[in-house]
């Protein structure tokens, strides 16, 4: 009987993953498949590709090390603005203007931002406060300072203001307002119909060539077929601007070409995404019926 599977919380799951590639000679050793099963639950599967091209790339053309110019930064896979910039301040103490979330949101409130941080506008404002407070050398220790500044004191809801080190220069009047973001996009709501092919204890799935979860194996979708009877399992998951419903349907006859059938232990090893594995979690429970 397929046996239920706990997604595990973000955090342990990203321990679980420094523990299995340690350094970048692990990472890079690894086959994407490997990868990709290690990176289960954390959502974005294109950040585990990039990581382990980076990796490789590293391994190949670095020698293991960290290049500190920004044009050989930028120049690896997955890396941007932001990530060359955190890679030159903390790992090289290089000029760099680091702009995470806490950052974003200390130095908005601290020159009292109008704009909506997420705009042209808003961004060039915030980083021309940033180019103010990141000095040409120490960019490490000010990273740092205000990264804790923004996760312990300048807090999302409740800034404890009073004991902010900045709060003598700080321009903010209503810093709970702060920053402003443009209005939410609209969740769209959509249905999928996907098939539950079980032959011989085996489960039969195909591997994603979408840019969703390229790579990945999920259950087949039903496509044009109508679902006829009541559905085996339902779980809803959200994803960008979409909140989805999935039903899994039980399907009669020959697996199509293209699928492959995985035994529960080949399962627990496989990367499956992990709405697919909650659905395929809900139908294996035992006793479960269609509805």
């Amino acid at each position: 009987m397929l046996q239920q599977t706990t997604v595990a919380t973000v955090t342990p799951r990203f321990a679980e993953w420094m523990r299995r590639f340690p350094d970048l000679n692990s990472l890079a050793a690894a086959s994407e498949q490997q990868v990709l099963a290690a990176w289960e639950g954390l959502g974005y599967y294109s950040r585990a590709r990039r990581l382990h091209s980076m990796a490789r790339t590293l391994t190949t053309r670095h020698g293991g090390g960290i290049p500190e110019s920004e044009r050989e930064l930028l120049a690896l896979p997955g890396v941007g603005p932001y990530t060359a910039a955190a890679i030159r301040a903390f790992a090289h103490d290089k000029r760099a203007v680091v702009l995470d979330t806490n950052i974003i949101r200390v130095l908005s409130r601290w020159d009292n931002v109008s704009e909506p941080i997420d705009t042209a506008a808003g961004k060039k404002a915030v980083a021309a406060i940033a180019g103010r407070f990141f000095p040409d050398t120490g960019c490490r220790d000010t990273a740092s300072a205000l990264m804790d500044l923004g996760a312990l004191i300048c807090t999302p809801n409740k800034p404890d203001c009073p004991a902010c080190p900045l709060a003598a220069t700080c321009r903010a009047k209503n810093p709970e307002t702060l920053p402003k973001k443009s209005p939410r996009a609209v969740t769209l709501r959509r249905t999928e119909h996907r098939a539950w092919l079980l032959r011989g204890g085996k489960l039969f799935l195909e591997q994603s060539t979408g840019a969703r979860w390229r790579g990945l194996w999920i259950l087949p979708e039903l496509g044009r077929r109508t679902p006829g009877g009541p559905s085996l399992a339902e779980i809803t998951y959200p994803i960008t601007r979409y909140r989805v419903t999935m039903k899994l349907y039980p399907v009669s006859g020959t697996p199509p070409m293209g699928l492959c059938g995985f035994t529960p232990e080949e399962l627990a090893t496989l990367p499956i995404p992990s709405p697919h594995r909650r659905a395929i979690a809900a139908a294996a429970q035992p006793g479960h019926t269609p509805r």
